[in-house]
C-alpha cells in the first residue's frame, strides 16, 4: 500500500518537462519586458543627468551673461587641446574643488592639469553606455576621460559655417549655419537665441569610445576643445552616416575596435577647404581649417532615438526618424533654415 500511495504523490517524466518548459516560456516572455523596465530606468537616470547639467549651464549664465565658451581659443593651430565649456560649468554641479586645482591660465593639456582631467566624474556618463574610459592615461599631458554629454555647435560643422556653396558643395549636403547656442572664445548669449530658448537644442549625448593606449582621437573626448566635445545638427541622431573626425591618421589604429564595438560608422576625414572664402576670420590655417570641419551627430544606446536638453532648461527625447529639416532647426539658434539647392538624404604645450 504505502509503495502504491508513493507513485501517487510522485511527477512523471513527462510532467516535469512540461513544467519546466511552461517556466522557460514564461522566462521568455517577462525577460523582455524587464529588460525593456530596466532601461526606461536608465533613459530616465540620463535624462535626469542631462537635466542637471543643463541646469548648472543656466546658472553659469546667470553668473556670466551667457553659456560657457566651447573653446577658449580659436585662432592658428593651438587652438585644440585646450579649455572647453567642461570646467568651467564645474562649480554649479558641486564640483568647487576641482576648479580648485585646473590651471586656467595654461593650456588645459599642460601637466599641471593632469589630475583634474584625470578625475572622474559619474554625471557624464549615461547608465546605458559602457561609461567613462580613459583615453592616453599614462601620458601626463594627454590624459583624459571620455564621457556622454556633449554641447550643441549649431546646425552645420564644428567650424560654425555655411556648408559649401550650393549647388557646387564638397559637402554631401548644402546649407547655411544658422547659428549654435555655444561658440569659441566667448560665452554665448541666450539673447542672440532668436528660435527661442525652448525651440533650440542645448545639449545631447554621443557614444564613449572603450579606453584606449594611445591616443583615441577626438570622438567622444568631452573635457578639451578638440571638437568633440561638441555635436552638430549636420547628421540626424543615431544616423547611419559617418561623423567627420580629423587627423585618423594619428589615432585610427588605435581606437577602430571601438568602433566596431560600439557599432559606430566609421567616420570619414573632413572635406578640404582652401583659402578662408566664406570662413569665420579666425580660421587661419589649414590644420585649423582641417579640425573645424568636423561633424559630431548625437548618438545614444537607448533604442529609437537619443535624450536631448533644450535651452531653457527642459529636457526630452528625440526619436530617429525626426527628419532632417526638424533637426536642423533644433540644432540652430537663429531660424530661417533651409538646405541649398542640393538634395541630400593652450600654454607652453605643443599641439596634437
Amino acid at each position: 500500500m504505502s509503495t502504491k500511495a508513493n507513485r501517487i504523490k510522485g511527477f512523471t517524466l513527462v510532467e516535469l518537462l512540461v513544467v519546466i518548459a511552461i517556466i522557460g516560456i514564461l522566462v521568455a516572455l517577462l525577460l523582455p519586458a524587464v529588460q525593456a523596465a530596466r532601461e526606461a530606468a536608465r533613459r530616465a537616470q540620463c535624462m535626469n543627468g542631462l537635466k542637471q547639467l543643463s541646469l548648472a549651464m543656466l546658472n553659469y549664465e546667470s553668473a556670466h551673461g551667457g553659456l560657457p565658451p566651447m573653446a577658449k581659443r580659436w585662432d592658428g593651430n593651438r587652438w585644440y587641446d585646450d579649455h572647453g565649456w567642461y570646467m568651467p560649468v564645474m562649480p554649479y554641479i558641486e564640483q568647487e574643488g576641482l576648479e580648485d586645482i585646473v590651471h586656467p591660465e595654461v593650456s588645459f593639456s599642460d601637466p599641471l592639469n593632469e589630475q583634474a582631467r584625470k578625475t572622474f566624474i559619474p554625471m557624464f556618463a549615461c547608465p546605458s553606455d559602457i561609461g567613462l574610459q580613459m583615453n592616453e592615461w599614462s601620458y601626463p599631458t594627454w590624459a583624459r576621460v571620455r564621457g556622454n554629454y556633449v554641447v550643441n555647435a549649431g546646425n552645420t560643422v564644428y567650424g560654425q559655417h555655411n556648408i559649401g556653396n550650393c549647388p557646387n558643395s564638397p559637402y554631401p549636403a548644402c546649407r547655411q549655419f544658422r547659428g549654435g547656442p555655444f561658440v569659441p572664445e566667448k560665452v554665448g548669449k541666450l539673447s542672440k537665441i532668436t528660435d527661442g530658448t525652448s525651440n533650440t537644442l542645448m545639449m545631447s549625448e554621443v557614444l564613449v569610445l572603450p579606453t584606449t593606449a594611445g591616443w583615441g582621437g577626438p570622438y567622444s573626448d568631452i573635457q578639451t576643445a578638440l571638437g568633440g566635445q561638441t555635436f552638430t545638427g549636420y547628421n540626424t541622431p543615431n544616423s547611419s552616416d559617418p561623423d567627420a573626425l580629423a587627423r585618423q591618421g594619428e589615432w585610427w589604429s588605435n581606437v577602430e575596435s571601438g568602433f566596431i564595438e560600439q557599432d559606430l560608422p566609421t567616420p570619414t576625414t573632413p572635406v578640404s577647404v582652401s583659402g578662408n572664402s566664406g570662413l569665420p576670420k579666425s580660421a587661419t590655417s589649414d590644420d585649423s581649417l582641417n579640425h573645424k570641419q568636423q561633424y559630431v551627430t548625437a548618438r545614444s544606446k537607448h533604442p529609437g532615438g537619443v535624450n536631448v536638453s533644450r535651452c531653457d532648461g527642459s529636457v526630452d527625447f528625440i526619436t530617429d526618424d525626426v527628419t532632417p529639416l526638424a533637426w536642423n532647426e533644433m540644432t540652430s539658434s537663429g531660424g530661417k533654415e533651409g538646405t541649398g539647392s542640393t538634395s541630400s538624404s593652450g600654454g607652453g604645450v605643443t599641439p596634437r
